[in-house]
């Protein structure tokens, strides 16, 4: 039995029934921790777990249970012995037992993957959109998802990793666009995907009245206040009289900071402030035409109150937006008509790309294979597969059946003429499927996918890989789902995770200091050429260049795996391809440490040993370690964090440094300890082997 299956029963048995019965193996299991003092135990129970339900401080239940615990434990061959330390009950493992992982990994199935559980989960991940540019960001997606794949896979799941590929929307659009109307020159070669995401963020910047003017508001005008008076029903207000150029207005105002004689910014009735339009409105018996802004309505501070004033030079019933033109665009005669122009041309592109059978669907199919092969060939070097791969142009229109369906069905509802699921009883508010002129939405086609995995590839679990910022839509997704009758929404599951960082903060196409993946992947191997490998004379280019990719994928992958899932990230090249410290370089330096040990001993006869001989507390630490390699991978998979995995991996290859610096190999007391400890250094390369494998990481022989 595992040491903590076998806690976890003793604990079971020992406290009072009535606690007892409110919990469960699998809670006290997860519980069980390993003490950071090794000398401390093998393993530990925190009680403090068990003060609520038994209503005493935890030094004082681990004293009471300490007796009961004792007893089992002196009679199980598994445990040596049990103290209590504080809130805790430390565990002490027999050395027989420890030493047993050995032929269990080396000669048995210790290491093989659990028996199948008969459950089909599909794994959701990646989720790039054609026509944009890859970026590191991307691969924190791709390295979770491809993690958890093999994690389930290990424990025994029937695994469908799925692909669903965001390839039409505005972003198609605008790419487009810009590729009819911006470039006029040659395809490169290679990194179409990426060119094509250049384009992108060109037209994003053409289409952005921010790129024209510093002022970027349409339809507010400049207005001179010539008159303040006192409101005369709230002494907070003040009524003011506005020259508008070619009209008088009368606006109702509560900010400050202004007088006579002001240049200020007018928002006329019919014009947008902070997203909604602008009305004529009875301000307690006077009529307020309008308003004038705040320097934190125009977002150029956070005062709320304090009305921005324009410089006096400026011209009464201008537009704020000429105003505040930008120099390239000083000769431009009107910039928020050339800005309303450029979106007009692009909604056209979009609605040629609705339409299904315009000339513009030749375009769209062989760029989106541009970005297709990209995509395809940054999941090959990452070492990462998919069974199959969704569209989102394949589910719009089934999307649109499956809602209006259900609405006949009386399962949604129309609200201001747009379709939803009311989901006001579960605070998540009206979900809308469908807005009002009948146009789908992303989440239409979530509910036709939905769909499609349970009825056409019968899947029991769906696990989907999106950021954190995705986590009401699919609290949504999943309620609607069960509107709609489908029992397994219930096994839905939204794993979210932060943004990846840069040292100087978020990445920004507008800053110009987005990683793409080919900028990602050159600046890591340069790195890891110039700084590990160029001094191996005797390797040849073939073994550099293969090295040279698997220890770029292991900093890229460990990087990202190695942090709690919902925290933003930092990703710090230098930091991440460190040979010392909590890296995936590392890791693979520590198991070519164990295979270059084997090396200088595959002349020992294997045959000569005795486990009994593993006493030192460097050796019983690591038996512990590899011991709990199969807790630890269940849990990582239970919990859907590969984390656990690299924290795992990181302690099992400090203490195997540790073992070694403390217990000569191929130097030690007799033959028989020498072929010992070989054993035990075999058997922890195939454990951080395997680990590594779960987190999509190859190994090297020699670093």
């Amino acid at each position: 039995m595992d040491p903590v299956q076998k806690i976890t029963s003793i604990l079971l048995e020992c406290l009072p029934i009535e606690v007892a019965e409110g919990l469960s193996k699998e809670f006290i299991s997860k519980k069980i921790e390993s003490p950071k003092d090794s000398k401390m135990g093998d393993l530990a129970f925190p009680c403090f777990l068990l003060a609520k339900a038994m209503k005493k401080a935890p030094p004082m239940i681990a004293n009471e249970l300490l007796a009961q615990v004792e007893e089992k434990v002196n009679q199980s061959e598994l445990l040596e012995k049990v103290i209590a330390a504080g809130p805790y009950l430390n565990f002490f493992i027999s050395n027989t037992h420890l030493a047993q992982i050995i032929p269990a990994i080396l000669d048995g199935d210790y290491l093989n993957p659990e028996k199948s559980k008969n459950e089909k989960v599909m794994i959701e991940y990646s989720q790039p959109n054609t026509h944009k540019a890859f970026h590191v960001g991307h691969m924190r997606n791709v390295a979770l998802g491809d993690s958890l794949s093999r994690l389930y896979k290990y424990a025994g799941y029937d695994v469908m990793a799925v692909n669903y590929i965001g390839d039409e929307g505005t972003h198609i659009a605008k790419c487009l666009w810009a590729y009819q109307n911006l470039f006029d020159g040659e395809v490169p070669d290679d990194n179409r995907g990426e060119f094509l995401g250049d384009l992108y963020a060109k037209a994003d910047e053409y289409l952005d009245l921010s790129a024209m003017t510093k002022y970027p508001f349409p339809d507010y005008i400049c207005a001179e206040i010539t008159e303040i008076k006192e409101h005369p029903n709230e002494s907070k207000w003040k009524v003011l009289k506005l020259n508008a150029g070619s009209t008088t207005n009368t606006v109702v105002c509560g900010g400050d900071g202004y007088e006579i004689g002001n240049k200020v910014v007018y928002a006329m009735p019919n014009s947008k402030l902070g997203g909604r339009f602008v009305i004529e409105k009875d301000m307690k018996g006077v009529t307020s035409q309008g308003c004038i802004c705040s320097e934190g309505e125009l977002g150029i501070s956070d005062q709320k109150n304090k009305i921005f004033i324009l410089d006096q030079n400026s011209t009464v019933g201008t537009e704020l937006c000429e105003l505040g033109k930008l120099e390239a665009f000083k000769d431009t005669t009107d910039i928020v008509e050339l800005w309303k122009s450029r979106n007009n041309e692009v909604s056209e592109v979009l609605k040629k790309l609705e339409d299904k059978t315009s000339d513009i669907q030749k375009l769209w199919s062989e760029t989106k294979e541009w970005s297709l092969n990209d995509f395809k060939s940054i999941y090959s070097w990452v070492n990462c597969d998919f069974d199959h791969y969704f569209y989102e142009s394949e589910v719009g229109e089934s999307g649109k059946e499956v809602v209006l369906k259900a609405l006949d069905e009386g399962k949604l509802i129309k609200s201001e003429g747009a379709v939803g699921a009311d989901l006001e009883k579960e605070k998540l508010g009206f979900f809308m499927l469908l807005k009002s002129d009948g146009t789908g939405l992303y989440s239409t086609k979530d509910i036709a996918l939905a769909q499609l995995k349970f009825e056409q590839y019968k899947i029991d679990r769906s696990i989907y890989v999106v950021d954190f910022s995705q986590s009401l839509h699919f609290k949504q997704v999943f309620k609607t789902l069960e509107l709609l009758g489908y029992e397994k929404a219930q096994n839905c599951y939204h794993l979210p995770y932060g943004l990846v960082m840069l040292p100087d903060g978020k990445m920004s196409s507008r800053k110009g200091n987005v990683i793409t993946f080919s900028k990602l992947k050159n600046s890591l191997e340069k790195h890891i050429l110039e700084n590990y490998l160029d001094r191996h004379d005797d390797w040849n280019d073939e073994e550099k260049i293969e090295a040279t990719r698997t220890i770029s994928v292991a900093t890229i992958r460990y990087g990202m795996l190695n942090q709690d899932n919902i925290k933003n990230i930092i990703f710090d090249m230098d930091a991440w391809t460190a040979v010392n410290g909590n890296t995936g370089p590392y890791l693979l330096y520590a198991y070519a440490r164990t295979q270059s040990v084997l090396r200088k001993g595959e002349n020992v006869n294997a045959t000569q040993i005795d486990l009994n001989l593993l006493v030192h507390d460097a050796e019983k630490t690591l038996l512990t370690d590899l011991g709990n390699f199969k807790t630890m991978s269940e849990r990582s998979t239970v919990q859907n964090k590969p984390q656990l995995i690299c924290i795992y991996l990181y302690q099992l290859s400090k203490n195997f440094s540790r073992f070694f610096e403390n217990c000569p190999v191929l130097k030690a007391e007799s033959d028989t300890l020498v072929s010992t400890r070989l054993a035990l250094t075999r058997a922890t390369g195939k454990v951080l082997k395997q680990g590594l494998s779960l987190l999509g990481i190859n190994t090297l022989q020699r670093m």
